[in-house]
């Protein structure tokens, strides 16, 4: 009797596993960007009352830095100890590194005086950063600060280190002003908040996103 429980439980037991391995697995949805509509457009009247077309495309795809696996402490010329990485590896993901996309674009912003800038990770309060008066730097020397999806993290000790953001959906919060040193009620134009997708790699599906450049591979 127990032999005959054995087998029959030994048959059930095959018999769930093969309709489970039969049963179609679920495809990966690849709606990072489609599941808030893609690029962010928004028509906003200028401080002259001209309209201006803001729009702020769905991908980014951000140069990917390298590994290091340790570091040490080794003396300079003048006998003073400086901070030497070790064992950095490739990151394999930085074959990707071709500048396209590189940086969060908000096409249209030279229009307006003042702004300010705030990036956060979708349904999180925390920000990962902020900006006043958000500005790319350009190929004529014009610096700006960029969001290239890294953030500073300060978890360890105190020290500060930076990281990449992973492929995802991110939200921004852009406001508007008028002025470019006064950022309050009296000088804001308009509010535009919508989201957008880091990508990394092939890896990450994101079918129906939108970069600011064209010819970009990551972005399918």
């Amino acid at each position: 009797m127990k032999k005959l429980h054995f087998a029959l439980s030994v048959i059930v037991g095959l018999t769930i596993t093969l309709f489970l391995s039969s049963c179609p697995r679920p495809k990966p949805t690849c709606d990072c960007c489609n599941s808030f509509g893609g690029s962010t457009k928004k028509t906003v009247l200028d401080s002259t009352g001209t309209p201006i077309t803001i729009k702020i495309p769905s991908a980014l795809t951000p140069n990917n830095i390298a590994f290091c696996d340790s570091n040490t402490f080794a003396p300079n010329e003048v006998g003073d100890t400086i901070l030497v990485y070790k064992n950095c590896r490739k990151n394999i993901d930085s074959v990707n590194n071709d500048n396209l996309n590189n940086a969060f674009r908000i096409i249209g912003l030279e229009n307006f005086k003042g702004n300010e800038l705030i990036i956060k990770t979708a349904g999180d309060t925390t920000k990962i950063d902020k900006f006043f008066n958000y500005q790319l730097s350009d190929k004529k020397g014009q610096k700006g600060r960029d969001f290239t999806g890294l953030y500073i993290d300060t978890t360890l000790f105190g020290t500060e280190r930076q990281r990449q953001l992973v492929s995802g959906r991110y939200q921004f919060i852009l406001q508007l002003y008028s002025s470019k040193y006064v950022h309050d009620k009296t000088t804001r134009i308009d509010s535009i908040t919508g989201f957008f997708c880091i990508i990394r790699n092939k890896a990450f599906c994101n079918l129906g996103c939108e970069g600011a450049e064209s010819g970009d591979k990551l972005i399918k």
